[in-house]
């Protein structure tokens, strides 16, 4: 290892030992030796470091977390208890502190507390109302902010803001119900090279003024290749078009077209995402995209085969089925993307060639749910408010059967995945 490099790796270890000084509660006085440089030994006593001229009060705070979500225009009242741990009189005088890390930090006219101070007696308790009250024109977005009882704070912090020992955080979420509905969250789908594929996102606009949009690929796209493991994706935006209106009338339902021309020599898979960019200040920022993925397959030419005996010269009865999980793919059913019906290419052959199989049956099946929607079935539109979650297709087969060697070979069609059975005998 490199001189340089030893250095750079020992200063950071120091530096993680004192940060986690700075926060941990329990010491030890061990005295630890990190050399620096060859020539260089830092000395760390750790209560040296964490007890210079250090006092707080010792208080309990209940809750030391709180959560509320809230209209504009509309207050709440979070109640918190302290208690004094301590050997003294403790004065808490409770005020509002800025915190790292928050969307928006409050303004203090928002809140107020009750009582205003308190000369707290060892072991007594008092109970604190913290009023907030949102105003008619905040912002749309989470604010967190710390509720200070005592002026102590950590030694050391990486934070810009002071660490207060004796206090809690309280985050609110301040919302107003959405005027659209995205009914088509996502859009993904298995497609084959050089094939044309579209898709609907449908907007509600349940509000009373019309809404604007504009819809265009997310900035995130690689971001989700990332996510995925996936260094280069099937193909580029430049395969997709999307088409909209630029108003989402009141009370209307409009519709994004997505026109997907898939290249002739893709492969792999597709992740990306389309900002809606709708204005409408009660949809955040991360809510008006809709993702996309494509999985790019391609039809098999090629059979399984299945090599098996049998010992009697029982009826040999053949099923091969599929089952799909729908869950993940969302296109509408009155779309031309339906995906063709499964099938399969069953051939059959012993000592004497080919055998005739004789189809049984067909069996269809599936499970439907009225919920795969973040709402209502009757706010959705049209047939949409069914979602095939599962689908099963079955074909049965029997065949006259002998002793022997035989070799089964199943071509599946319009399928990805299949089981299949074997029964010597009825």
């Amino acid at each position: 290892m490199h001189n340089k490099e030893r250095i750079r790796i020992h200063s950071l270890i120091v530096s993680m030992l004192l940060i986690g000084l700075a926060f941990s509660p329990v010491v030890s006085a061990d005295v630890k030796m990190y050399s620096t440089s060859e020539a260089e030994v830092i000395e760390v006593n750790d209560e040296s470091i964490l007890y210079q001229d250090i006092t707080f009060a010792k208080l309990n705070i209940n809750p030391t977390y709180s959560n509320t979500r809230l209209k504009p225009g509309s207050n709440d009242e979070i109640s918190v208890t302290v208690t004094n741990k301590d050997n003294k009189t403790i004065t808490l005088e409770p005020k509002m502190v800025p915190t790292a890390y928050e969307q928006n930090l409050f303004d203090e006219s928002w809140i107020s507390i009750t009582p205003a101070s308190k000369d707290l007696e060892p072991d007594e308790k008092v109970e604190f109302i913290i009023t907030v009250d949102i105003p008619e024109d905040a912002d749309i977005g989470n604010y967190g902010a710390d509720i200070a009882f005592t002026d102590d704070v950590m030694p050391q912090t990486y934070s810009v803001y002071p660490q207060y020992i004796n206090a809690m955080h309280f985050f609110i979420e301040v919302w107003t119900p959405p005027n659209i509905q995205i009914q088509t969250p996502y859009v993904s789908d298995r497609v084959e090279s050089g094939e044309v594929y579209d898709y609907e996102i449908k907007l509600k606009n349940i509000g009373d003024h019309d809404i604007g949009i504009d819809p265009e690929f997310s900035d995130e796209q690689r971001y989700f290749s990332s996510i995925y493991g996936t260094s280069s994706l099937a193909f580029e935006n430049d395969a997709i078009s999307i088409t909209a209106p630029s108003v989402v009338k009141a009370g209307e339902t409009a519709v994004v077209n997505v026109h997907l021309e898939v290249p002739d020599d893709a492969k792999g898979t597709y992740f990306g995402s389309i900002d809606l960019d709708i204005d409408d200040p009660s949809i955040d920022e991360w809510d008006d995209e809709v993702s996309l993925e494509f999985e790019v397959w391609t039809q098999p030419t090629e059979t399984y085969t299945k090599v098996f005996t049998t010992q009697t010269n029982n009826p040999i009865i053949i099923e091969v089925s599929t089952n799909t999980y729908n869950y993940d793919r969302w296109m509408e059913a009155d779309s031309q993307n339906q995906n063709e019906d499964p099938s399969f290419d069953l051939t059959l052959q012993n000592g004497s060639g080919d055998v005739e199989l004789n189809l049984v049956k067909t069996t269809y099946s599936g499970t439907v749910s009225l919920g795969a929607s973040s709402y209502p079935p009757w706010e959705i539109d049209g047939a949409g408010i069914y979602q095939e979650v599962t689908e099963s297709y079955v074909e049965t087969y029997d065949t006259s059967g002998s002793i022997g060697e035989w070799t089964l070979s199943i071509l599946p069609v319009n399928i990805e995945r299949f089981e299949y059975s074997i029964t010597i005998g009825d």
